[in-house]
């Protein structure tokens, strides 16, 4: 049923006739056809152009990314090293008291040493 319905449009669309067309001078037609190859040409640079700057994009968008790293990198490196102060500090507490200095020992002992002299009351022989 329905091939038959097709064939029958189809023969009376080729016995009637089309409109009259439009007479358009070779002229006017040139300069159509020259405006659509430009705007073709125009519209492919322009696209060249767009997918260039998506890339520029996700450049832009990936350094973003490393730089966040960076910082965030940075943080933990500033808080470690702040810990490692407080550590060194703790530890300068405990180790650098003036009575753990070389210096102090030395003066000590020799000081302790004429003080014993002088209790004992040590003289050499006459």
């Amino acid at each position: 049923m329905k091939n038959l319905l097709a064939i029958l449009l189809l023969g009376i669309s080729s016995i009637s006739f089309a409109q009259d067309t439009t007479k358009i001078p070779t002229d006017e037609l040139e300069t159509y056809f020259q405006a659509m190859d430009e705007l073709r040409e125009q519209d492919s640079l322009k696209h060249v152009l767009i997918q260039h700057l998506q890339e520029e994009i996700k450049y832009w968008e990936t350094l973003d990314d490393e730089n966040d790293l960076i910082i965030s990198y940075k943080d933990q490196e500033i808080l470690l090293l702040n810990e490692q102060i407080d550590l060194h500090l703790d530890r300068l507490d405990k180790v650098d008291k003036w009575y753990n200095k070389p210096m102090v020992g030395f003066v000590g002992g020799f000081l302790g040493t004429i003080v014993l002299i002088h209790t004992i009351d040590y003289t050499l022989p006459q």
